[in-house]
């Protein structure tokens, strides 16, 4: 399957001027956050989704991955975010991916050094930030779009979104491969998505069957924190498997990957 959208069309023009995908295009550009994303969303976790079921599927399509383009809009431009987001329909959205840049020059939008990920998390209404260099000062910047987005995101009946610093992300062992742990941190925030909601389906329907557990219905205040205690479980265990070593294999596979879809193109 290839994908067919305008920014992988723009990043096979910008391989081929380059002549190749080096370590810091993949940790910097632009045009690398923008095709996983939207490779994510196309693909990758349209698979993912189609294994697990109808709800999985439905799950899928409340996932909504802003390009870096827009999240810079966003940030600079706090008094457009509500009439930007509204196109989108942010309110029938549970996850939201915003690839966050240290660039603070308006003029400049393909400036900065840093990437981070800025996650919305509907069922806590938390907005969770994932850095691996956290001393690298992208946390303003996650803020200022935290607050820029939160109230378009939460909607008018529930209060703003709290910010959380996730502890647990691991931290880059270098200075050029925090895009790679954006991209690899936004995969599996889409797989835990898809799964979680694989999961309540099944427990769900074991039940109704008179098998497993019985499955307890949440609502208000205990149930947000239920939500987000599930979350913040998922998050402990990112040092197992976000590792140096998996980052290395990561960047492989994602000029791989780039590779591929190009020659396919024959771009």
């Amino acid at each position: 399957m290839a994908t067919s959208c305008c920014a992988f069309r723009t990043l096979c023009f910008w391989r081929a001027l380059n002549g190749s995908t080096t370590s810091t295009e993949l940790a910097y550009g632009d045009e690398i956050v923008s095709f996983w994303f939207e490779y994510l969303d196309e693909e990758h976790v349209a698979a993912a989704a189609a294994r697990r079921g109808p709800e999985a599927a439905s799950a899928r399509a409340s996932i909504l991955l802003l390009p870096p383009a827009t999240t810079f809009l966003l940030m600079h431009g706090a008094d457009m975010a509500a009439e930007v987001l509204a196109p989108l329909k942010p309110a029938s959205r549970g996850l939201v991916l915003f690839a966050v840049n240290d660039n603070t020059d308006p003029s400049r939008a393909a400036g900065g050094s840093h990437w981070s990920l800025l996650a919305y998390h509907r069922p806590s209404n938390t907005l969770r930030h994932y850095d691996s260099s956290p001393g690298s000062g992208n946390e303003p910047n996650a803020r200022r779009l935290a607050a820029a987005v939160g109230p378009a995101l939460a909607g008018r009946s529930s209060p703003a979104p709290l910010l959380v610093q996730v502890g647990a992300m691991p931290r880059q062992v270098n200075g050029h491969d925090c895009g790679v742990y954006v991209l690899a941190m936004a995969r599996a925030l889409c797989e835990w998505w898809v799964e979680e909601a694989a999961g309540k389906a099944g427990a769900a329907a074991g039940k109704a069957e008179g098998e497993g557990p019985e499955v307890q219905v949440v609502e208000g205040e205990a149930g947000v924190e239920e939500e987000e205690a599930r979350w913040v479980a998922r998050e402990a265990g990112l040092g197992e498997w976000l590792t140096a070593r998996y980052v290395r294999l990561m960047r492989a596979k994602v000029r791989e990957l780039i590779g591929a879809k190009a020659e396919s193109r024959g771009d």
